[in-house]
């Protein structure tokens, strides 16, 4: 991991802004990285990029002084045997896309929900998440790629007891976790201190992000700024702190999914990684 933490900012918090844009956004507002939503109306399309693009922004960045944090896909059901192999074979081309990049990782999410596809056991679901992540991670490893596992809703791995599982099960040194602290909490099986000690040993990307939840079941919440919702942060990242935590918090700032709850980026995401900073530097 890096000697420091090092903040990086989502590119989902800048929608309607191409990756040049970004880049230069994200200077101006203070971030040491760039964590970037490769889909097809992300700032990176994976499906239609090529290695020229990608070596062309990679310079851009460099010439900023900007580092590539993660690539974030979504390709994640690995149990539909019709769909799987192209799947995989979609995240290999993001990885090889991490790699032109110099990006460091890759954010995979632990699979889907088991009742997405019907008649099929749990155990066959979780088997083909794991045997798909480890073939995944074993095409990462030739390029020095990490894969990291988010603590996500729609997945096998909300909760870090089960994230850390799956992470044990794929059983490959390039796989970890991406720490979502706010699903986490959701999730309800562990809470502030306690799951960043549980998850301790296997962080690899650290993300940020606040709301103010008004109902668990079914979910009912507002997004905010960090330090004004009900997300433990100050204890989350106090902890962080006192493990030792070196390498990115990268602030998912949701203006993509929430346009009009959120200022706009120059505004809420200063503020945000100002009040990481302030609490974990």
């Amino acid at each position: 991991m890096n000697s420091r933490i090092k903040f990086s900012g989502h590119t989902m918090g800048a929608p309607g802004r191409d990756i040049h844009e970004v880049i230069k956004l994200f200077k101006t507002i203070g971030y040491d990285g760039i964590e970037v939503r490769v889909a097809p109306d992300g700032q990176i399309n994976s499906e239609t990029l090529t290695d020229e693009e990608a070596e062309a922004i990679h310079r851009e960045a460099k010439n900023a002084d900007m580092e590539f944090s993660c690539l974030t896909s979504y390709y994640q059901n690995f149990i539909d045997l019709e769909k799987r192999e192209d799947v995989i074979a979609k995240l290999k081309r993001v990885i090889e896309i991490a790699s032109i990049l110099d990006c460091p990782m890759v954010r995979v999410y632990g699979g889907v929900e088991p009742n997405s596809q019907p008649g099929v056991w749990f155990n066959d679901v979780w088997t083909r998440t794991v045997t798909g992540i480890r073939e995944t991670a074993e095409y990462a490893a030739k390029f020095g790629v990490r894969i990291c596992i988010e603590t996500h809703i729609g997945s096998l791995t909300m909760s870090i007891r089960d994230v850390v599982r799956l992470v044990e099960d794929v059983n490959m040194h390039n796989v970890g976790i991406l720490f979502d602290y706010a699903w986490v909490e959701l999730a309800g099986v562990e809470f502030g201190a306690e799951a960043v000690r549980r998850a301790a040993r296997y962080i690899f990307h650290v993300h940020i992000k606040d709301w103010k939840l008004e109902n668990r079941l079914p979910v009912k919440k507002t997004s905010c700024l960090m330090g004004e919702g009900t997300v433990a942060w100050e204890e989350v990242l106090a902890e962080l702190k006192r493990i030792g935590y070196t390498g990115y918090i990268s602030d998912e700032y949701e203006k993509y999914w929430y346009p009009k709850e959120l200022p706009e980026p120059e505004v809420g995401m200063k503020h945000n990684l100002e009040y990481a900073r302030d609490h974990v530097l």
